[in-house]
Formats: structure tokens, C-alpha cells, sequence
């Protein structure tokens, strides 16, 4: 039997490493046709040979999502080369750590709104006029954990993702009834370049002992999200139930939260088992210089 994906075209924003670089290659595996866009002409040239290695097709298209001429060029590149877009995953984006309280936070916020959330939502309003005019789609737009709960010191990444958060559930009941279907990802610490240049002093406490999940199983999820139509997902299981804390009540939420900090807690509920995240990108990621 033919793939569920064989032949479909799936564009993959930030795909030049991390999620995004796992979530094409999920893909490519599937049988689907890629639409590779970020920043790095380099790094985005490595995935597309690798997505090739698969046997799938691939465009790269350097793209700043910030930049609606950037995002316009690559909808019309993507149509123009596939005659159609069926899946758009909106994965661009980056963060940054510090307290409320630090000179940068504002900056912070306004540089990762810019690329994280404003950036996925130009991307989204240009491809939905190709989905509806095809009369099918769907769109996976990559949060986090802290989409629905916030930590100490990620306070501006966590304003975002609530964002991203709120786009995804609006946009879904906008779109529900023309076969547009919307899913939100949720991992937990993911081991991606994201927060390679902090600390580990002065990472997120609940962070420093965690054990990061691959970006490997975020790109399964991803592809399995929009296989089974599901409107979101959470990465680990056991992150729902700091969500359904939260839910409840924002005091058991915060005690959860806490509870984390302490290793045999994170390790007892399955959070902490084996190497911390700097210690999972020091052996396993390329060096932070190849931008994405």
C-alpha cells in the first residue's frame, strides 16, 4: 500500500537543524515532498542532500520569516515547483533566557515574537489562501511545554509560546469545517541548539538535571499528529500532568514545577534519566557556529 504521505508537499520552516531538520527527514521517510526553508543557505543544502539520500524530493529555499517578501517567495516557489502545499509545519523560531527583572528581557520578548510568532503567523496567512483553494491542508505549529505553563527565567520564551498557543486553538475553530486541520506540539526540553549558549547555571531550574527528549521523537510526533488529525500533542506523556496541575489550580501548577527541581522527583517521574541537556549536545549536535 502507497504511504499516507507518498506525493504530498510538506514545507518545513527552520528546517536547517534541530526539530526542524528531524521533522523533514520524519517526512521524507513517509514518501512526502519537502519545501526546506530557513536562514542557512549552508545548513539548509546538508538537509536537502539528506532528504534526498531518502528518495523523497526537496526544494531548499532560504527564507526569513520575518521578512514578508522572504515568506511570499517561498509559498510561490513551493506551488510553483509542486503545484500544491499540503502540510506546513511552523517551526522557526528561537529563545531566549533571563530573568523579568534583567536589562535584555524586553528585547528579548520583542526579537522572539518577531521570529517565533509573528514570523509563524505571516508564513500561515499565506499558505491558507493555497489550502483553501485546494479545499484541504493542514498546519503544525511547533510550541512547548511552556505554551501552557510557564517556568522561572524563561519567562519571555513562555509569553510566546502562550502565543503560539492561542494562534493555534483561534485558527483552528476559524478554519474547523473547510478540511483544514491545525495541531499544536508541545515538547518539553528538546536536545536542539536552542539553549546551547546559556549556562547551565542559569538555565530554567526544573532544566538543569532534565533529560532532553531527542529531536528525533518530536519528528515522529509531528508526522503522527498530522496522520491521526490530533489538535495537540504534548512530548513527554508525563508533561500533562504538570498541565493538568496547572489546569486545576496555577498553586499546584508552581508546586509541580518546583517538585521538578529536585532530581529524584524528576528522576521518579521519568523526567531525569540519564544525561542532562548540556551534556546530550556536547556529544551529539554540530557546533553552534552553523547558524540556523
Amino acid at each position: 500500500m502507497p504511504a499516507f504521505f507518498k506525493n504530498k508537499v510538506v514545507v518545513v520552516t527552520g528546517a536547517s537543524r534541530g526539530i526542524g531538520q528531524a521533522v523533514a527527514l520524519a517526512f521524507a521517510r513517509e514518501g512526502a515532498h519537502l519545501v526546506l526553508a530557513a536562514r542557512s543557505v549552508d545548513r539548509l543544502a546538508l538537509v536537502e542532500q539528506e532528504v534526498r539520500r531518502l528518495g523523497a524530493e526537496a526544494l531548499s529555499v532560504p527564507t526569513d520569516v520575518t521578512s514578508p517578501d522572504a515568506v511570499a517567495a517561498l509559498v510561490d516557489a513551493a506551488t510553483s515547483r509542486f503545484g500544491r502545499i499540503d502540510v506546513l509545519v511552523n517551526n522557526a523560531g528561537i529563545g531566549k533566557v533571563g530573568d523579568v527583572e534583567s536589562a535584555t528581557f524586553t528585547d528579548d520578548l520583542h526579537q522572539t515574537l518577531r521570529a517565533s510568532l509573528f514570523g509563524m503567523i505571516s508564513v500561515t496567512q499565506r499558505v491558507l489562501p493555497v489550502f483553501r483553494a485546494q479545499g484541504s491542508g493542514a498546519i503544525v505549529n511547533m510550541s512547548s511545554v511552556m505554551g501552557r505553563k510557564a517556568f522561572a527565567r524563561f519567562g519571555s520564551y513562555a509569553i510566546v509560546m502562550h502565543g503560539v498557543s492561542a494562534f493555534s486553538d483561534s485558527l483552528r475553530q476559524e478554519v474547523a469545517g473547510g478540511n483544514i486541520q491545525v495541531s499544536a506540539i508541545h515538547p518539553a526540553l528538546t536536545a536542539t541548539d536552542l539553549l546551547r549558549e546559556v549556562d547551565e547555571a542559569e538555565m530554567p531550574p526544573p532544566f538543569r538535571h532534565m533529560t532532553p527528549l531527542s529531536s528525533d521523537a518530536v519528528g515522529r510526533a509531528v508526522v503522527a499528529a498530522v496522520r491521526h488529525r490530533r489538535r495537540r500533542v504534548v512530548l513527554p506523556r508525563m508533561a500533562n500532568m504538570l498541565l493538568l496541575g496547572e489546569a486545576l489550580s496555577p498553586r499546584i501548577g508552581d508546586l509541580i514545577a518546583t517538585a521538578l527541581t529536585h532530581r529524584p522527583i524528576a528522576a521518579a517521574l521519568g523526567m531525569s534519566r540519564g544525561q542532562t541537556y548540556h551534556q546530550t549536545i556536547s556529544t551529539t549536535l554540530r557546533p553552534a557556529r552553523q547558524s540556523r
